[in-house]
């Protein structure tokens, strides 16, 4: 009778610890679907171009596009304003292609073709998170390309190599710069910014050269120039291989 009662109670405690099984197990999962599913911080705000504190608009005259805008912030200082274009209306591969000052509300920008494009700008606070205000749709010029200049053509660069150097030679117009940056890359590929693992020297000179050392003989390399105005906009020139000067026997 003892030994019957030793076996009902053990069959006893096997079955609850069998019940207790499912749901000490759900308990990390659940724990760990909520950290998985954790929202993201938030990057910044996305900004309506028409609303009622923020406008910003874009008119087309053939090649330049005349930009305006009105932002206001109670409370938030402005550190600078970014204004950025694409071809396809989708925040991707967005081009930098002008920065200024906290009180402008106009910039006027020429464009490389016919084709329509999208414009953003990108607000930068002291002391808060970044806001984009946009897209702003710029239509296609009807009458083409033809005699649309190519501002980057006024901007002189020449790079030629040798295994272990590349030598850069520049000769820009004589204009007051913010900024010239020059970036090196593996790849030819259009690039939309610079990224600084990959700027190899920033100068105000318009008329000067450059010696880069090279890690490898037996790679090819390109170089951008990132030239900002005056008046804020920027200029990209590149790619430019490194060639070298004469052909190697």
């Amino acid at each position: 009778m003892k030994t019957l009662k030793k076996i009902t109670f053990i069959i006893t405690i096997a079955v609850v610890g069998i019940a207790l099984l499912p749901s000490c197990s759900k308990e990390p999962q659940k724990g760990a679907k909520k950290g998985k599913n954790a929202p993201v911080a938030a990057k910044g705000k996305v900004l309506s171009p028409n609303d009622e504190k923020h406008t910003f608009k874009a008119g087309r005259e053939g090649q330049y596009v005349n930009l305006n805008w009105n932002i206001e912030e109670a409370g938030k200082k402005i550190d600078k304003i970014e204004i950025l274009r694409n071809a396809t209306g989708v925040k991707k591969q967005m081009r930098t292609v002008g920065v200024v000052t906290p009180e402008a509300t106009s910039f006027r920008d020429c464009l490389p073709d016919a084709n329509a494009c999208w414009y953003w700008l990108r607000v930068s606070y002291v002391k808060d998170k970044q806001a984009e205000i946009g897209p702003v749709k710029v239509e296609s010029d009807r009458q083409g390309s033809a005699g649309y200049i190519k501002p980057e053509d006024r901007y002189g660069v020449v790079v030629t190599r040798t295994d272990e150097i590349a030598t850069l030679k520049w000769e820009f117009p004589d204009e007051e710069y913010k900024s010239i940056q020059i970036a090196r890359y593996s790849t030819p590929a259009e690039i939309t910014y610079l990224a600084s693992k990959n700027i190899k020297l920033k100068t105000l000179a318009g008329r000067s050269q450059f010696s880069d050392a090279l890690s490898d003989p037996n790679s090819d390399y390109w170089y951008w120039f990132r030239i900002t105005l005056k008046s804020g906009a920027m200029i990209y020139k590149g790619p430019i291989k490194a060639e070298y000067a004469q052909t190697k026997r």
